[in-house]
């Protein structure tokens, strides 16, 4: 069965989602941390210079593990859009410099955390995939609800309500 919406975690764990952005070669990432209610811990939004699709997507997983491990928190599930990313964190496997080194301190972070990792549609995930789009001059850390912008604080409501997310595609002539 296809999830198309984000689902709440078992008590008492958190649940941290991570996106990534690349326009025009510039990368970004975006992620939030949400308790077994849904409700915000945190969320970021962090820019990564020049990277391909799946170093940002390592790159805002790593940030957001990080942000989990400074703040002490412990076995969060983690939920990501890229197969490819959970494929090679879960096989052991060895991608090309420079992604090898990150992959090796994101196997060795997800251990020392206690974290469980999962690949959920870009649907399901669509609080963090609005973050990472968000397109901001700077990198942002948000600890409240009011702080994030309209748009992904709609969607973080929604979430909470676990309705379904759709992403609409257009027809080009």
């Amino acid at each position: 069965m296809f999830k198309f919406q984000w689902c709440l975690g078992p008590f008492p764990e958190c649940k941290l989602n991570t996106d990534a952005s690349v326009r025009q070669g510039r990368a970004a990432g975006g992620g939030l941390l949400r308790d077994h209610e849904g409700k915000l811990v945190f969320a970021f939004y962090k820019e990564f210079g020049e990277a391909d699709v799946l170093m940002a997507e390592t790159l805002s997983l790593y940030h957001g593990l990080r942000l989990c491990q400074e703040r002490g928190v412990r076995s969060p599930q983690v939920e990501v859009d890229s197969a490819v990313l959970v494929g090679l964190i879960s096989s052991d496997a060895l991608a090309r410099w420079p992604l090898c080194n990150l992959l090796r301190r994101l196997r060795y972070l997800i251990r020392s955390l206690g974290a469980s990792i999962s690949h959920i549609f870009r649907e399901a995930n669509s609080t963090a995939d609005r973050l990472a789009g968000l397109q901001l001059s700077s990198d942002m850390f948000f600890s409240s609800i009011t702080q994030l912008p309209p748009i992904v604080r709609s969607s973080l409501s929604l979430d909470c309500c676990q309705y379904p997310s759709l992403r609409l595609h257009t027809v080009r002539e």
